[in-house]
């Protein structure tokens, strides 16, 4: 199964990434939405792993673009937001 991860932060997508391969997962990175977007389209992933604050294009945005093109495509949305 093939999961495409968008996070801006290194640290944090190469933690996801690590964790998802020993778990036999088949993993593609992005680090901004515009990035995501893209990938979405030629890697076809099961699921979307989505930071919610990125650079240029913010995470619900992707989500809602990824959804209306792509309804079957599961996305996790991450957040360090408070509220």
């Amino acid at each position: 199964m093939k999961i495409l991860i968008c996070e801006d932060e290194a640290s944090i997508r190469s933690f996801l990434k690590i964790n998802f391969e020993r778990n036999g997962f088949v993993v593609v990175e992005a680090e901004t939405g515009e990035e995501a977007l893209r990938l979405t389209k030629l890697e076809k992933p099961y699921i979307v792993v989505l930071d919610v604050m990125l650079p240029g294009i913010d995470g619900f945005e992707v989500c809602r673009q990824i959804r209306r093109e792509h309804p079957r495509i599961g996305i996790i949305m991450l957040t360090a937001k408070g509220q």
